[in-house]
């Protein structure tokens, strides 16, 4: 699948899971406070499936039209990185404004603590939305349908993330989220800025994401049978790591000249993408640095 532009875009039939479905991590952690939720599995695009272009800047009407079309692919690649930025930073806001809600009002936190069946109705809706934007083409790229989808599934992490961090104290709520701001923005710099490809090593990542998903299980059995809180705390520091790398690759599909590109026409995709990302590795160092009220 090609956009307009000369640009491979993401082919969303070929999945390829982020290590999912690890030990609880919202409320296991060094203090050994009570008990929290699974983060959800979080479906990546099997990258290796999509065809490269080594020169999508190509043209055949000699230097003038070559140099016009590199200037309007640059052009259109730029609005794109913006919009897809904007709407991280619209989406990351929503969770953050939802996650402080219980923390300023005892009755809200009680509620969200108590109904955990709202986790799992949230979590189901994020599940078949993510589905529906990742797999269907027509969905991610229809107006006002696209929007509309992408709502939906901000407000559903949106309220899976408040029931996570209502099982920790406000302090180190506000730890983590300073160390993921620091962590995600260090990442993205450095993305942007090298030279080198770090879109060629999808298949490396493939196999990551396999392990850690083994070990995660294994770290779950640990922990809940045999209160092996260690293991967990282990397979939580990888993840961070692991997902701190997906993002890494996703800025650089996102800022295009790499191997494999997301097309300028995939800005939903593109963003729902670098948010998840960044909504995960704040969950993993949750658990790491989170403290139980």
């Amino acid at each position: 699948m090609s956009g307009p532009y000369g640009q491979p875009g993401y082919n969303p039939q070929y999945q390829n899971p982020y290590p999912a479905g690890g030990p609880p991590p919202p409320g296991w952690n060094n203090q050994g406070g009570q008990q929290g939720f699974m983060p959800p599995p979080m479906p990546h695009p099997n990258m290796m499936g999509m065809g490269g272009n080594p020169n999508p800047h190509y043209a055949e009407g000699g230097e003038a039209d070559k140099y016009n079309l590199q200037f309007s692919d640059r052009t259109i690649r730029a609005a794109f990185v913006r919009k897809v930025f904007f709407l991280v930073a619209i989406m990351l806001g929503v969770v953050a404004i939802m996650t402080a809600i219980p923390f300023f009002n005892h009755d809200t936190r009680l509620f969200v603590a108590r109904n955990l069946g709202m986790y799992w109705a949230a979590y189901g809706i994020f599940f078949a939305v993510y589905l529906s934007l990742m797999c269907c083409e027509s969905v991610r790229r229809s107006f006002p349908a696209n929007i509309i989808m992408t709502a939906i599934f901000t407000l559903a992490v949106g309220y899976m993330t408040m029931m996570i961090t209502v099982h920790h104290n406000v302090v180190s709520v506000l730890l983590t989220l300073i160390i993921c701001t620091i962590c995600c923005g260090s990442i993205i710099i450095f993305s942007t800025q090298t030279k080198y490809d770090l879109t060629n090593m999808m298949g490396i990542m493939f196999i990551l994401s396999m392990c850690l998903m083994v070990f995660g299980l294994v770290a779950m059995i640990s922990a809940i049978f045999f209160k092996v809180k260690f293991i967990y705390m282990v397979y939580a520091a990888l993840a961070s790591l692991l997902f701190m790398f997906y993002l890494a690759i996703d800025v650089q599909m996102l800022m295009g000249g790499r191997k494999y590109e997301i097309s300028p026409e995939d800005h939903i995709f593109a963003a729902v993408q670098i948010f998840l990302d960044i909504v995960y590795i704040f969950w993993m160092l949750l658990s790491l640095f989170g403290s139980s009220k």
